[in-house]
Formats: C-alpha cells, sequence, structure tokens
C-alpha cells in the first residue's frame, strides 16, 4: 500500500459523501459551483464532478470546507460519514469505528471521561461547555420573551396572573443561565484561556463598569494598573 493509495480512498470516500449529500438536497453539480463561488472560493463544475466521478486523486483543507458549507453539514461530515459505513481508514492502513473516528477528529472525549488538566482535550471540553451554556441564554432568553408576548394577549385575571408567575420564573432561570456563563467566562480567563466571542446579541455580558464608563471587560483596567 501507498500514500496515493490511501489518499485516493479518503478522497474517494468524501467525493462519494459530497455526491450523496448534493442528491439529497436537490442540488446540481453547477448549484453547488455557484454556491462556493458565492462564498468566495472558487471550485468550477468539472472539478466537483471530476471529484465525483473519482478522477481527482486529492482534496484539500479550503475545497473541503467550502463543501461542507455548501452542503450545510460540519466538516467532519465529511470525513466521517456516520451511519452510512461502520469503520473508516483515517489513516494509511488503520480503520478505526466511527464513533472513535468522531471522537478523534472532533477532540471529543469517550462518555463519562473526564479530561486531564492542562491538556488540549480539556481545553476542547471547555469550549464545548461554553457553547452550551451560550445556547441556554439564548434560548431561555426567547422562551421568556415568548412568555411576556403571550402574557399581552391575556384578559381573563387568573389565566393572567398564572402566566405572570411563570414569566417571573423564567425571568429568574434567564438570569441565572447569565450568571453562570458569566461565572465560566470569568473562570477561562483566570485560567489564562481566551473565552470565545459571543453572539452580538450577548455581547452586553462581556462589559464592565469603569470610571469611563462600560467597557469589555478585557479591555478594563487590571489590578496593577489602577
Amino acid at each position: 500500500m501507498t500514500q496515493i493509495d490511501w489518499q485516493a480512498r479518503l478522497t474517494g470516500r468524501v467525493a462519494d459523501t459530497v455526491r450523496r449529500l448534493r442528491e439529497e438536497r436537490g442540488m446540481t453539480a453547477q448549484e453547488v459551483a455557484d454556491a462556493c463561488a458565492a462564498l468566495g472560493h472558487r471550485m468550477p463544475r468539472s472539478v466537483i464532478a471530476n471529484l465525483e466521478n473519482g478522477r481527482r486523486s486529492g482534496i484539500d483543507l479550503t475545497e473541503l470546507l467550502v463543501l461542507a458549507k455548501v452542503l450545510d453539514v460540519p466538516p467532519v461530515a465529511l470525513l466521517v460519514p456516520a451511519g452510512q459505513v461502520s469503520s473508516v481508514e483515517l489513516l494509511p492502513g488503520r480503520d478505526m469505528p466511527t464513533d472513535e473516528a468522531l471522537e478523534w477528529v472532533s477532540g471529543e472525549l469517550p462518555l463519562g471521561t473526564e479530561p486531564e488538566e492542562d491538556t488540549l482535550e480539556e481545553r476542547y471540553d471547555q469550549l464545548r461547555r461554553h457553547a452550551q451554556g451560550v445556547r441556554n441564554v439564548l434560548l431561555a432568553t426567547k422562551t421568556a420573551d415568548e412568555y411576556r408576548r403571550a402574557l399581552t394577549l391575556i384578559r381573563d385575571p387568573k389565566q393572567r396572573a398564572a402566566q405572570e408567575d411563570w414569566v417571573g420564573k423564567m425571568d429568574m432561570y434567564t438570569s441565572q443561565t447569565v450568571h453562570d456563563l458569566q461565572d465560566y467566562r470569568a473562570a477561562m480567563r483566570a485560567r489564562g484561556i481566551t473565552p470565545p466571542a459571543l453572539p452580538e446579541e450577548l455581547d452586553h455580558l462581556d462589559l464592565i463598569q469603569t470610571e469611563d464608563g462600560w467597557v469589555p471587560i478585557d479591555d478594563s483596567p487590571k489590578p496593577d494598573e489602577s
């Protein structure tokens, strides 16, 4: 077995997945090419056709990322076609079960495993937990807003009182998710880890009040600077 053999097999698996996803989405090769160009990376129809027909022996990282975006899947889905095969050859001559392959490519840890401190795995785990915290805040905020809008439509005093109670509970829950996320970001900074950027609608969570007004927490004076 040569490196070329493995590279061709890896590319072939990606190509098969690209073709399957394209067909599931009802897209032509030209439509995929146009969508790639719209993202800023030109992949002519002939390139996509050659890839799907096995006439290309390789695919580069830029193409993989753009195709994943166009096909609306995470990049790992092109490398590890979960649910389509039982094992994949991500390294030359080394087949691994698809679940283990997904864990390796995405930096996931086996269920119930805690990462060791000061390792890359621990940082990945912290980023995943942070992402879940952001989702919790966004969902809680959306739900509280929906309860509040529904309240304006209720005229019956008893129903209105019950709805007001739910609004109050959702506001408390939302406040707790916000505090939890802020505390988690503070803990990350304390360990020298830069937290991910927040969605635009949550930017205010990183503001801190100073003598000069509200400023991003990363721009605020440090204790030894005051």
